[in-house]
């Protein structure tokens, strides 16, 4: 085991009350590769309260490692509410468009990245074809609502 995994493990071990060392378990185990140990640390993490200023990146990691583990429902419900009570931060778009789409919600799944993506584009970055991407993000979002 790398040397500076196994020194964050062991810190999340010694103090597993430690929400930050936890956070920290969870990030270095799924850069690792090992989600189901990433999964324990996030869960206790999450237990614990996560403090505001780790909670952004804390929660794309979480959502994500929960939709690569199956937990697909949960995933969508935490970067759902995430992405509504913090529009301003698009990696939360990205990756609840990702579990939308393992989910089988496809249309959901392209208009939240769509939306994403004309929150971090801009006017210039998209050559003029935001009003028609708009569009489209629209129609699929309501394609996405009639199915449900």
């Amino acid at each position: 085991m790398d040397t500076d995994l196994e020194a964050i493990l062991s810190r999340a071990a010694d103090d597993p009350d430690n929400v930050e060392a936890r956070i920290a378990a969870a990030h270095a185990c799924d850069k690792a590769g090992r989600e189901d140990d990433a999964m324990r640390h996030y869960d206790a993490a999450w237990a614990l309260g996560v403090p505001d200023l780790l909670r952004r990146r804390f929660l794309v990691g979480y959502g994500s490692t929960l939709r690569n583990a199956g937990r697909l429902e949960e995933s969508v419900a935490l970067l759902g509410e995430a992405a509504t009570s913090d529009p301003d931060y698009p990696a939360y778009k990205a990756f609840l468009a990702l579990s939308l789409f393992s989910s089988g919600e496809r249309a959901a799944a392209i208009a939240t990245m769509l939306d994403a993506l004309l929150d971090v584009a801009g006017g210039a970055s998209l050559d003029g074809y935001e009003r028609a991407l708009h569009e489209y993000q629209r129609e699929l979002l309501e394609e996405a609502v009639e199915r449900r």
